[in-house]
């Protein structure tokens, strides 16, 4: 079994864990941009939603390390991590820009459907964050008065 089959099976049994600890053996100037996104994305597996933060911290870091931004899947993980550490501003280019790389025809779109959904709550939370921004000197002003 090859390591690329290897990490495969333990992704599909969620030991997310076991994917970390071997790829992280590998010295980041040898791990490759795959290797490197795998890694990032099982530590965004790992993290479990908002229980481990850190772990979407590091995704970051390590995408960032390993830049590929012709790569859906490379923009999908960055900005999934931003999602989870409620940064959706900062994710939405990086769904978009997925759209911008992938085919067209409806099998494709199907499959990045998860992303189409992201993106678009992304969009929702960051318009509602700004709107909520916008009202702050006015919500302070009639605590004041009231």
């Amino acid at each position: 079994m090859t390591l690329e089959e290897q990490l495969e099976l333990w992704h599909q049994n969620n030991e997310y864990e076991k994917i970390i600890a071997e790829l992280e053996k590998i010295p980041d100037s040898e791990r490759s941009h795959h290797l490197t996104g795998l890694l990032a994305r099982a530590y965004e597996n790992a993290a479990d939603g908002t229980a481990r933060p850190e772990y979407h911290l590091h995704a970051i870091e390590l995408l960032k390390g390993a830049v590929e931004e012709e790569d859906p899947n490379w923009n999908f993980r960055m900005g999934f991590a931003l999602y989870w550490l409620d940064r959706e501003e900062e994710a939405v280019p990086y769904f978009e820009r997925i759209f911008t790389l992938i085919s067209t025809d409806p099998e494709t779109q199907a499959f990045w459907s998860d992303a189409r959904e992201l993106l678009d709550y992304c969009r929702m939370q960051a318009a509602r964050k700004r709107q909520q921004k916008a009202d702050e000197p006015y919500l302070s002003i009639s605590r004041r008065i009231w």
